[in-house]
């Protein structure tokens, strides 16, 4: 919903404090409970406030993208709050539009290769890898994914950036048993992608066609999936897991971290956040936190990717 809410004020200053100040009221507003249904509901709000006019925009469109930004700024602070368009929010949105509309066309033209980063056991053998995807902008050359995938997870392209990056991969494992290479590889599986109704069928899909072995294959997520529905999304891994997956935990230790996830999903592994392995050998707090995830891995038969 957008609000218009004309002559507030004589100049910006004023302007701006009577929009915060409507705002503060709808949100007071919001506080009280609704009655639906025999059940009392409550509804938050999160609001993001843009003055009009500004020298920047060129269309309503404009004004309004500089809503929708301060908006996701109230939302990424904890929602039920407002939040203010600033201006270095404006440069930054708009690099953020030009990489997402450059990398939808980078998807249809294939400039995304995929790297592997291979994991050894502690004699040095080769294990597996992980799979990880570089932009080969024809421009400003090779852009690593700190840069283009937050904006692919803050719209669906993100989903399309994992079909294509699982399409490569699934490829790729049937290749290498082809040719007597049986690795296990890891692929990175955005929480967006794995919450769409298609996804398992389509990863079966995916497997059947490409002849890939799902028993090599280790989908590797954050403990962000699980915060929402835990029971719906175990039901989910457990159908993959009986096709043969594994299920991997990247940077655990972080976030949400729950011993109560080890417990009731089906994880197969745990990747320690690289944060405490690269103090470990220096800070005894982030050696002895590494201690306790490989002790409890070991007691629950996981296995551990430092």
């Amino acid at each position: 919903f957008a609000i218009l809410l004309p002559h507030l004020g004589e100049d910006e200053a004023s302007t701006t404090k009577a929009a915060l100040e409507w705002a503060a009221r709808m949100l007071a507003c919001s506080t009280l409970p609704l009655h639906v249904g025999g059940e009392s509901i409550t509804v938050t709000l999160s609001i993001g406030v843009a003055s009009l006019p500004d020298p920047g925009d060129r269309s309503t469109a404009d004004a309004l993208r500089r809503a929708d930004t301060a908006l996701h700024r109230a939302k990424d602070g904890g929602g039920n709050q407002a939040a203010l368009f600033e201006t270095h929010m404006g440069d930054a949105i708009a690099q953020n539009f030009r990489i997402e509309a450059e990398l939808r066309d980078a998807l249809r033209r294939r400039e995304l290769t995929l790297y592997l980063q291979p994991q050894t056991l502690p004699d040095g053998r080769l294990h597996g890898a992980e799979v990880l995807v570089r932009w080969q902008h024809p421009e400003e050359g090779l852009i690593s994914p700190g840069r283009f995938i937050p904006v692919a997870e803050q719209s669906d392209l993100i989903v399309e950036l994992s079909a294509y990056i699982f399409t490569e991969a699934c490829h790729l494992l049937a290749r290498m048993q082809a040719e007597g290479m049986p690795l296990r590889l890891a692929v990175n599986l955005s929480p967006r992608h794995f919450r769409k109704q298609s996804f398992i069928p389509w990863l079966k899909g995916l497997l059947a066609e490409t002849g890939a072995d799902p028993h090599r294959l280790t989908l590797e997520v954050t403990e962000g999936l699980f915060i929402d529905n835990l029971s719906e999304t175990a039901a989910r891994m457990d159908e993959l897991c009986a096709l043969g997956i594994h299920f991997s935990i990247d940077d655990f230790g972080t976030g949400y971290s729950s011993l109560a996830y080890l417990k009731r999903l089906p994880i197969r592994e745990l990747k320690i956040d690289k944060g405490f392995i690269q103090d470990a050998p220096s800070d005894p707090d982030d050696a002895a936190l590494v201690d306790a995830i490989l002790a409890v891995a070991q007691n629950m038969h996981l296995e551990v990717v430092a």
